[in-house]
């Protein structure tokens, strides 16, 4: 799977916004075989640029979601702050 830096940045995007693997191939306009393979290269967490780039947009939005919810926490948001402790507790296992 030879995908350009503008498709790569475009799985970013995407998965930025939580879009499925299967949701982004089909934008992307991928083959059956290039939609196969982008697929388990997420679900096997791999190397692969189109899973680098997959991830890499999902972890900049949970990074400005967990920022956010962080805030609203010291600012008193008890639902803010429970989440922040289930956080804490997840990062623990």
């Amino acid at each position: 799977m030879n995908l350009s830096a503008e498709q790569l940045n475009e799985i970013e995007n995407m998965a930025a916004l939580f879009f499925s693997p299967e949701e982004i191939a089909v934008n992307l306009g991928l083959t059956e075989d290039d939609a196969e393979y982008f697929h388990i290269a997420v679900e096997c967490k791999s190397d692969a640029p189109c899973s680098v780039a997959y991830f890499k947009g999902r972890l900049t939005t949970e990074i400005e979601l967990r920022k956010s919810i962080k805030q609203s926490a010291l600012n008193g948001s008890t639902p803010a702050q429970t989440a922040m402790l289930n956080f804490e507790k997840e990062s623990r296992k």
